[in-house]
C-alpha cells in the first residue's frame, strides 16, 4: 500500500544522515538547536517546555551532552537550587558540522531529483507537515 512505501521510505531518509550523526543523537541534536538558534543559555525546565520532553529525558540527554563536552550545567549565582545549561564552543561546531552534513546529504538527494522532481517534492513535505501540525493538539 501507499502507507506503507511512505513508512519505508521515510525509514530509509532517516536512516542516511543519521550514520554521519553516530556519536550524537537525534534528541541531542534537538537539544543543541534549541541552544544555538534560541538560547545560548537556558534552564533544564525550559528544555523540557519548548521541546515537549519529559524532566527525565532533558536530564538524561543533558548527562550525554556534558559528559561529551557539548553542555556545562551551572548553578546560577543568585538561586544556587536552580541550574542553568551552557552551550560550549565544542557543542556549537559540532551542532553547525553535523548540520551542515545533513544539509548537504539533503542537497545531493534534491539534485539527484532533478528541479522539477525536487519543487514537487518539498510542495508535498510542506503539506505533510501543514497536515501533521494541524492533528496535533
Amino acid at each position: 500500500s501507499l502507507g506503507r512505501e511512505l513508512q519505508f521510505i521515510a525509514k530509509v531518509v532517516q536512516k542516511g544522515p543519521s550514520r554521519k550523526l553516530q556519536e550524537i543523537t537525534k534528541g541531542e541534536m534537538a537539544m543543541l538547536g534549541y541552544l544555538v538558534y534560541e538560547e545560548n543559555e537556558t534552564t533544564p525546565t525550559e528544555l523540557s517546555n519548548q521541546l515537549n520532553l519529559s524532566t527525565a529525558r532533558v536530564a538524561n540527554t543533558l548527562n550525554s551532552l556534558e559528559k561529551k563536552g557539548y553542555v556545562e550545567r551551572v548553578h546560577d549565582s543568585v538561586d544556587r537550587r536552580k541550574v542553568i545549561v551552557h552551550i560550549t564552543q565544542k557543542g556549537s561546531d559540532t551542532f553547525r558540522e553535523k548540520e551542515k552534513q545533513a544539509s548537504q546529504e539533503m542537497q545531493e538527494i534534491l539534485d539527484m531529483l532533478g528541479e522539477d522532481d525536487a519543487r514537487a517534492f518539498l510542495r508535498i513535505m510542506g503539506r505533510i507537515r501543514e497536515f501533521m501540525n494541524q492533528k496535533r493538539p
